[in-house]
């Protein structure tokens, strides 16, 4: 009777692997398309023109048919690349965390770092939509910077590779 149930155990077994194979598993979570959660609403593709001052500079690019071009201050070389990374990231990753204005009235806006700001960036898209945001510091644990929307009241606390990667992109340490 003992090798009877072992034997069924393994026919049940092997039933199921060969159910999963052809039914290409089972469904649910992982399986939805990709939703950009980023602050950043303008596609991509749309982008004009991008204005970034940080405290060691100011650049402007502008895209044109052959890419993008720096118009203001002198960019690294490939800073196509690294504008583009920028990019999608600003639109793709969201905050981990959105403080309101009772909580940033609480704390002291002062504390954020974001008058004046690190780093201001202005995206510039189609029919005059324009998205600006401004990075003040890093949070205590150093692993987001506090960031405002302007005409928010709000302060979002964003990854700190999205901050980076735009110092990276005007040629900032």
């Amino acid at each position: 009777m003992n090798r009877l149930a072992w034997a069924a155990a393994a026919l049940g077994a092997t039933a199921f692997l060969v159910t999963l194979a052809f039914t290409g598993g089972r469904s649910g979570p992982g399986l939805e398309p990709f939703v950009p959660k980023g602050l950043m609403t303008i596609p991509i593709e749309d982008v004009r023109e991008i204005d970034v001052a940080a405290l060691r500079g100011h650049w402007h690019f502008v895209r044109t048919q052959d890419g993008w071009r720096a118009t203001q201050g002198t960019a690294t070389a490939g800073f196509e690349v690294r504008l583009d990374s920028a990019l999608k990231l600003l639109r793709n990753s969201g905050p981990d965390r959105v403080l309101t204005e009772a909580e940033v009235a609480r704390a002291g806006a002062a504390q954020f770092g974001l008058a004046p700001p690190r780093l201001r960036i202005i995206v510039s898209g189609p029919d005059a939509s324009v998205f600006a945001i401004s990075f003040g510091v890093t949070n205590p644990m150093g692993l987001s910077h506090y960031a405002r929307l302007d005409g928010s009241s709000e302060i979002a606390l964003l990854p700190a590779f999205v901050a980076e990667e735009w110092e990276r992109t005007g040629g900032t340490p």
